[in-house]
Parts: C-alpha cells; structure tokens; sequence
C-alpha cells in the first residue's frame, strides 16, 4: 500500500558535476531529452522493485506537505498538488523563471513555518531573462503565497548577483527557530574562476543563514567583521542539496569538478567553517591540470575534508544530496541519503566503526534528480526526463 505522502521531501541537485556546459568548456555529457516515461529498472539481482508514483512533463524538484495537500514544485516554475499518480497545477512561474540552461529553473522551495495549515512558502529561482548565453540572471529568493493562485507573484526577499548561468545552488532548508540555510554555488565556470570559495566577502560558494522579517531577508549568523553579513559556511563548489540530522549536524552534497564528488559533515550546524574550494577538492590539494589519482593529503590548518569522496569511473560524474533517513528496511542504519545523476546510483552515508561510512541501496537505469523518503521508509526517485519512482523492498 503507499506510503503517506505527507511525510516526504524531496530535493533536487544542480547536476553540473564533470557535465560539461558552455560555461566550462566543450561539452563532456549530451543532456537527455526529456522523453515519456518508460519505466525504472534495477540491476539483476536486486531484491527491491522500482515503480512509478506520479507522472510530470518536468523534473520535480521539491514536495512539500502542506495542511491536508502534498505540494510539488518543479524545474519549469509549476506548482501543483499532487493527487494520485498525477498533478493539478496551483501556481504558474514559468514565465518568472528562467530554463535556458540546464542548470535553471525553479531550484528550491520549502514551507515558511512549521505550520502546515500556512500556504506560504520560501522559494528560490533564476530569474527570467533572455537567453543569449552573454545575458546572466539573478537566482532570488522569494515568500509566495500559494493562496493566490496560478497568477501568484512572487516578493523577492533577496537577490544573489550570478556571473555564469551554472552553479545556481539554492536549496533551503527551514531550521528549527524559523531561520532559514541556503546553499549557493560558486558563480560557475571551471576552477571558480573569480575566486569565490575562499572569499568571505562573497555570498556565493558557500551557505547562507538568515530569517525573513518585514518583507527582507535579513542575515541570522554575522559571523564576524571579515565575513559578509549572511556568509556562515564557504569554500564550497556546488552545494545544491543539504539535510540536517537529529543532532544538529549538517551534511552537505558538493558537486565536483574534474576527480571527487564530496559528502560533507560537520556536527554543529552553526560552527562556521571552510570547506575548501578551490584550494582542495576531495582530499588532494587542487589544481587544474592534477591527476586523479594524486595522493591524499591532510588538509591545511582551517579546512576540513569531505567524509566521503567517490570518484568519475563506472559511469559516475555528479552527487546529489537527499534527506536525512531513519532506520528502516532499506536503510537499516540512519543516515544521509545521496546518488549520482549519471550512474543512477542511490547510496546512504552513516556511521561506522572507521567513521562515515557509505552503503549501496540501489542500482537504477534513471538520471535521478531527486530524493525523498516516506513515513515508512519507502524511498523516491525523482527522474530528470520527468516522473517520480518509488523504491521499496520485495
């Protein structure tokens, strides 16, 4: 029987990884077209079963449980309650938002408070605009009262300057006091460019924390007089999804460039720290031209390291984060649920007795954009060629 619905949350990655873009170079991954669904398919062998949920045109990029409803938000700028295997659309944006590059749209969506009676939510999104590859648009950040209607207009409450089209970041996540954490990209381009992972007075290629009072964003955090102002967590390269554990630790997916795709933890969520991009990526110092296969090393005084790195062979090239998972059939041990885009593999990120350790919990035919996770452990997937797939043991 399915799961409640009212217990998920689903999230989506900025899959930009080793995919090659305009941004970066010649292209290294040809984006799929999205096609009618054909169905989810697991690896000989496998004791799960892997079926459709609910049928999208777009990428579904969050579900939200409000009041009695089950909101999605996706790629597009559609918002639509979920019913059955299919969506009624509630709110338009897709003249608000910008899809001109892969790596644009409707980013992140999440409830305003715990209150699931309120339909007003915080959004975060790349604004419309043309799109000549020389036009760059802004990602904001928006309350949108889903009361209003298919012409609902969104109020900006905050506005990041973006320099590429990639490396959009923007997911959020509501924390307890009703402050909010967001996580930013790097600006875009290849070995960040403008230096933005290391620079505290830059909001981009890092987390954000701030509240929203009177119709603005205002930072939550202030660090210190060296930081901007909203700057908590940096040196980071594409941090698109992010989930909070029972203990207050935060774990963090940070897309890779050219050798490591990272697994982020730091026990105190409000300990600011610095991530290391672009002076590292997984555990070697980076440089452009290095090898893969360049030794480890200990991080320089001030940095920390990812717990878990994987790296571009067996069909891998891009993490994407999902939500904190308690015990269950297919998760046995709680952990940080994540994938990857291309390989189609789901993975969950726990402690083990050598510390963070990383357990296979699915093997797919899908480009998987999403993750979610429902009341009795049933896991979804979210396909980038639209739809939603849920996981579940024979």
């Amino acid at each position: 029987m399915r799961a409640s619905l009212l217990a998920l949350l689903l999230i989506l990655p900025a899959v930009s990884g080793c995919l090659g873009t305009s941004e970066e170079g010649p292209p290294a991954f040809e984006w799929p077209e999205p096609e009618p669904i054909v169905g989810c398919e697991l690896t000989s062998g496998s004791n799960l079963s892997c079926d459709q949920w609910l049928n999208t045109s777009s990428a579904v990029i969050d579900i939200v449980p409000l009041d009695t409803n089950v909101i999605v938000s996706m790629l597009d700028g559609t918002i639509a309650r979920w019913v059955g295997n299919e969506t009624q659309p509630l709110v338009n944006l897709t003249s608000t938002v910008s899809t001109c590059h892969n790596e644009q749209g409707l980013l992140a969506f999440e409830a305003m408070d715990a209150d699931p009676s309120t339909n007003t939510v915080l959004i975060a999104y790349v604004e419309a605009g043309p799109c000549d590859p020389a036009h760059v648009s802004d990602v904001a950040v928006a309350v949108l009262d889903l009361d209003q209607g298919l012409d609902a207009v969104p109020d900006v409450v905050l506005r990041l300057p973006q320099i590429k089209r990639n490396h959009n970041g923007a997911d959020l996540v509501r924390l307890e006091d009703g402050s909010f954490l967001m996580s930013v990209g790097d600006g875009g381009g290849s070995n960040d460019p403008y230096g933005h992972g290391q620079n505290t007075t830059s909001l981009l290629g890092g987390i954000l924390h701030f509240s929203v009072e009177n119709g603005s964003a205002v930072p939550a955090s202030n660090v210190s007089d060296e930081q901007d102002d909203f700057l908590l967590h940096h040196g980071l390269r594409n941090p698109f999804r992010m989930a909070q554990d029972p203990a207050g630790g935060l774990w963090i997916a940070d897309v890779g460039q050219r050798c490591w795709e990272e697994v982020n933890y730091i026990p105190n969520w409000d300990v600011p720290t610095n991530f290391g991009w672009n002076e590292r990526e997984g555990h070697m110092p980076f440089s452009a031209d290095a090898p893969c296969d360049t030794p480890s090393t200990e991080p320089p005084a001030g940095l920390v390291d990812p717990v878990l790195t994987y790296g571009h062979d067996e069909g891998r090239c891009s993490i994407l984060g999902g939500p904190w998972v308690e015990s269950s059939v297919l998760t046995p041990t709680p952990g940080f649920l994540y994938g990857d885009f291309c390989s189609g593999e789901v993975w969950v990120a726990h402690a083990g007795d050598l510390g963070t350790e990383s357990t296979l919990i699915a093997d797919t035919n899908l480009f998987i954009v999403g993750l979610a996770v429902a009341d009795d452990g049933t896991i979804l997937l979210s396909s980038w060629t639209g739809g939603v797939y849920a996981l579940s043991a024979n």
